[in-house]
């Protein structure tokens, strides 16, 4: 074997090294948006590189072009690496917030229907008021139409193909819920009372 190659091979070793540790580093410090760290593991990995390339040009002729080769191939591989794993990790915060966005419409559109629901199955709430759960009164009526449509939107927003447009409709028929509940409830105690 060319004794050239092998006074190379620590520095070609160390240019390996130099992208291979340094990828989960940046990977972890794009993960927790940690710019001051990513800046420094940029840095030192980069030099590291730089370094073995000078060494293995220093140790035998023609090793630093093959010690180069080496770094840039590692460095597209680990860019697409960390490319893939960061948009991976951007889809599942953005699905992670619209579930969770999904969960707080649903418990407050559970929660309307439950207090609703009370009036129906307590006789003395119901007979306390009795507007409630009469759906001929206007604003009851309106309740229940706005009951219908927050749980049509419901449905679109929870359809993967829906996207932010439904999400954003289903939010409106929400609130538009609870203020046709609030209508609803000052109709009954104003007759009521």
């Amino acid at each position: 074997m060319d004794s050239g190659f092998l006074e190379a091979l620590p520095a070609l070793v160390l240019a390996a090294a130099a992208v291979g540790f340094t990828a989960p580093a940046l990977d972890s410090a794009l993960r927790r948006e940690d710019g001051e760290r990513l800046f420094w593991v940029g840095l030192t990995g980069g030099l590291a590189v730089v370094a073995a390339i000078a060494w293995a040009g220093l140790a035998a002729p023609g090793a630093a072009a093959a010690a180069g080769l080496l770094a840039l191939g590692g460095s597209a591989g680990a860019w697409y690496w960390l490319a893939r794993r960061h948009r991976a990790r951007k889809r599942a915060r953005i699905h992670k917030l619209r579930r969770r966005r999904l969960e707080s419409l649903a418990r407050r559109r559970e929660a309307i229907l439950l207090e609703w629901g009370s009036y129906e199955l307590d006789p003395w709430k119901g007979a306390e008021f009795p507007g409630l759960t009469d759906v001929r009164e206007k604003e009851t009526s309106l309740l229940a139409r706005a009951a219908r449509e927050a749980l049509a939107a419901q449905a679109a927003a929870q359809a993967e193909a829906g996207g932010e447009e439904a999400m954003e409709r289903y939010g409106t028929a929400v609130g538009e819920l609870e203020a046709a509940w609030e209508r609803a409830r000052d109709a009954a105690r104003r007759r009521a009372g």
